[in-house]
């Protein structure tokens, strides 16, 4: 059965740049998008949205920083079906660095999560949003989480975040 309110995200690009640092070949990276973008598949995930001051580009590939000149690159002139979405991670990114929606490509942040980091995420998570992107929160590592302190994460996004989806993860 169709279920139009649920929506696929693909991350192989993201995720495969935690095993080479995002070194991948730029035509690599654009035979998946355009793969990914003509699937059907409503958002692909790039990448991280990380500081530059933090990592070093001679150390890591574009799609580690997701900048909008790397995501053009991505994109390589491809007609947009999938929207755009990258990952940001709490302390290694500079909120103040994201540009407004309407000067990116880029479509959805997921602000990656443990639960001790909850009142960060919703923060970040809060600040995405006020600059006009869907904003996400991935809380990681559930299972080893207590269960009272889960609820009472879940119970604080309800109450001070706005994101426009929760994701629950065991990675």
């Amino acid at each position: 059965m169709y279920r139009k309110e649920i929506k696929v995200l693909d991350c192989t690009i993201r995720d495969g740049g935690l095993m080479n640092n995002h070194l991948f070949a730029d035509d690599f990276v654009r035979s998946v998008f355009r793969a990914v973008n003509n699937s059907g598949v409503d958002y692909i995930e790039l990448g991280y949205k990380a500081d530059e001051n933090q990592f070093s580009r001679a150390e890591y590939g574009p799609m580690k920083f997701c900048s909008e000149k790397d995501i053009e690159n991505a994109i390589n002139g491809q007609e947009r079906k999938s929207k755009i979405s990258v990952m940001v991670d709490i302390g290694r990114v500079d909120p103040s660095s994201i540009v407004p929606k309407s000067e990116s490509h880029v479509d959805m942040m997921r602000v990656a999560s443990y639960v001790k980091d909850i009142d960060k995420a919703i923060d970040l998570a809060n600040k995405i949003k006020l600059k006009g992107y869907e904003a996400t929160i991935n809380l990681m590592a559930v299972s080893h989480a207590r269960e009272r302190e889960l609820d009472e994460a879940l119970m604080q996004v309800e109450k001070e975040c706005e994101v426009d989806a929760l994701y629950l993860v065991d990675s």
